[in-house]
Formats: C-alpha cells, structure tokens, sequence
C-alpha cells in the first residue's frame, strides 16, 4: 500500500503539482507585453568577431553601417500588437545611433525573450559600455585607457550581435560580404580624415 501511495506521489509530484496556473498566466501576460512593445521577425546578420574586427579596423566607424543594415531590416520586419510602425528611415535611426542604439538593444531583447532565446544585457547595460568606451578613448589621460575604451566601444555592439546570431538555426559565416568590406574600407578613411583634420585645427 505505501509503494501504491509512493508511485501515486511520484507521479502527481511530476505532473500535476508542476503545473503552476499563476506562473502560466504570468508568461501569458509577459508575451503580450512584448507583443505590444513590439518585436522584429528579421535582422541584419554578420559573424559577431567579423563585426569587431572590422569595426576595430576601421576607427569603429563600421558601426555606423551595421546600425543603418540593422535598422534597415528591423524596419521592414517590425510588428506590433496594435498595428503602429516604427518612425523614421533607416537613415535618420542610423545619423541619431547614439540614441537609437539603445530601442534596438531593445527590440532585440524583446525578440530574443519571446522567441525562448538567452537575451542580451539590458539596452542601459550595452549602451552605457558602448558610450562610455567612446568616451574613455576620447578622453582618457593614458593610451591603456583609450585603448580599453576603444575596445568596449567595438565590442559592445559584437556582443549584442552575438546574441542575435543565436536566433537564426543555421551558423552564421565568418567570412565578410564584400559589401562590408567596402564599407570597412570606406569607414577607415573616413577615421583617417577625420583624425587628420582634428590636427590640423587643434
């Protein structure tokens, strides 16, 4: 009879009791928050060490094009419960990047949440090392501390990448695109220029 009663438990104890009805209707209003935040069912994806190396290559002006490629794809895949767009061109998210850096942090949080994927630190979290390396290799006294501040800078965005490539079933190919390249390149001497023209006016 106390085997009968053991099993009994054993399995009520695997079932039943595991079935927690508050924490269901908890996750139930969790997706339509995130729902009515918005989300994004499509992304600009390139291998996260790819996007350091050749932002690390470039001055970290290479950022500038993955913001306008990602804002470019989460535009067109945007959804939102109540219908509502996100405004503003890919462009206009892509010159105010500073700012905008941080509602993609976001909506790639909220994707990642919704679709049961590890999501990335909080957008403050990112976009604080993000902007506060930039800060750090701008005005840090010593060349250690530019050169840590440069590093986050370029990182921060690789790590956020990082996570979203954990969202597509196939791997994501190390190799850059030639247009990437390209906008390396061009990012690079651009860095240049505007390392060349701050001598010449300080």
């Amino acid at each position: 009879m106390l085997g009968v009663l053991a099993v009994a438990y054993a399995a009520y104890a695997l079932s039943f009791k595991k079935w927690d009805y508050t924490s269901e209707a908890k996750r139930l209003e969790r997706r339509n928050v995130l729902k009515a935040k918005g989300m994004s069912d499509t992304f600009y994806f390139i291998h996260a060490r790819t996007l350091f190396v050749l932002n690390a290559l470039s001055g970290g002006l290479f950022v500038f094009y993955w913001l306008y490629r990602q804002w470019q794809a989460v535009l067109y895949g945007f959804k939102r419960q109540d219908g509502t767009k996100l405004a503003g061109s890919a462009l206009l998210r892509t010159v105010g990047g500073f700012g905008t850096f941080f509602q993609l942090n976001a909506i790639i949080c909220r994707t990642c949440e919704y679709m049961h994927h590890k999501a990335p630190l909080a957008p403050w979290a990112w976009g604080f090392l993000w902007l506060g390396g930039l800060a750090s290799a701008l005005a840090a006294p010593g060349w250690a501390g530019k050169l840590a501040g440069y590093l986050f800078f370029c990182a921060a965005p690789a790590a956020l990448q990082n996570r979203l490539n954990a969202l597509p079933k196939t791997a994501i190919p190390a190799t850059p695109k030639t247009p990437e390249i390209i906008a390396a390149a061009g990012a690079l001497v651009l860095a240049l220029c505007l390392v060349a023209l701050g001598r010449i006016v300080l």
